[in-house]
């Protein structure tokens, strides 16, 4: 099994997903696949919900409600990241709020039916085990800290993870002077990150004077990685 990346980051239980959810991946016959648009939601704060969730394509984040109306953004989920689990197997209220923000297929699963499995397939408990353990201590992490990250950060984060899933690596040297192509609008990128789409457009024509990226319609191309590297780990 993976190891996970150690090194503090702002959406890190999506890097412990991706370490561990290779079981489930390669587990095409268990769960039903279900395909939806941006905007969907596929859970709400305070209301239960029988699933939980592996995400194949697309991005789907999480919020909680501030008590002044307001979302706060508490995760980001990309392709490989397995989400819901805690409150599906303890048949809780969610906890925050989960949506679609890019067109989306997951696997959905229902916990009574994947328990029946477990004594065939120990692996697939052993990775939930682990990725509980996992979001347990990052979110520990995010409250001393992540909640406060600034938009650039926030900005430069997302657009590192999108590239490495490109790359299917760590960024190896070989990739270092590679052109990745993130296909998403401003729009898009704002409701990632919980910013405004003009905080989000601001933050990108910083980094495009940089000389890091390029703001393209409806994309953005990441033209130096290292550069973008050196920015995430100074404000980590």
């Amino acid at each position: 099994m993976k190891r996970i990346n150690s090194e503090s980051s702002a959406y890190a239980s999506w890097d412990a997903s991706l370490a561990l959810s290779t079981p489930w991946i390669e587990a095409t016959h268990l769960g039903n696949v279900v395909s939806l648009a941006a905007g969907d939601v596929l859970a709400r704060e305070g209301e239960r919900h029988s699933y939980f969730y592996l995400l194949r394509s697309g991005f789907v984040h999480s919020t909680i409600q501030r008590s002044n109306g307001a979302e706060f953004l508490l995760e980001i989920f990309g392709p490989g990241a397995i989400f819901g689990e805690g409150p599906a197997f303890a048949n809780r209220p969610r906890p925050t709020t989960t949506r679609v923000v890019a067109p989306a297929i997951l696997s959905r699963y229902l916990p009574a039916d994947i328990t029946q499995k477990f004594s065939t397939m120990p692996e697939l408990a052993a990775s939930l085990i682990q990725l509980l353990g996992f979001k347990n201590k990052m979110v520990v992490e995010k409250l001393a800290g992540v909640a406060s990250a600034a938009p650039k950060e926030r900005v430069v984060d997302l657009l590192l993870r999108i590239a490495r899933l490109q790359s299917n690596s760590d960024f190896p040297s070989a990739q270092e002077s590679r052109n990745f192509q993130v296909d998403l609008t401003h729009e898009k990128i704002a409701a990632m990150t919980a910013l405004s789409r003009v905080t989000v457009t601001r933050t990108l024509n910083l980094l495009s004077k940089e000389g890091v990226i390029e703001t393209r319609a409806k994309q953005v191309i990441i033209h130096d990685v290292s550069a973008l590297r050196r920015l995430h780990y100074k404000n980590s």
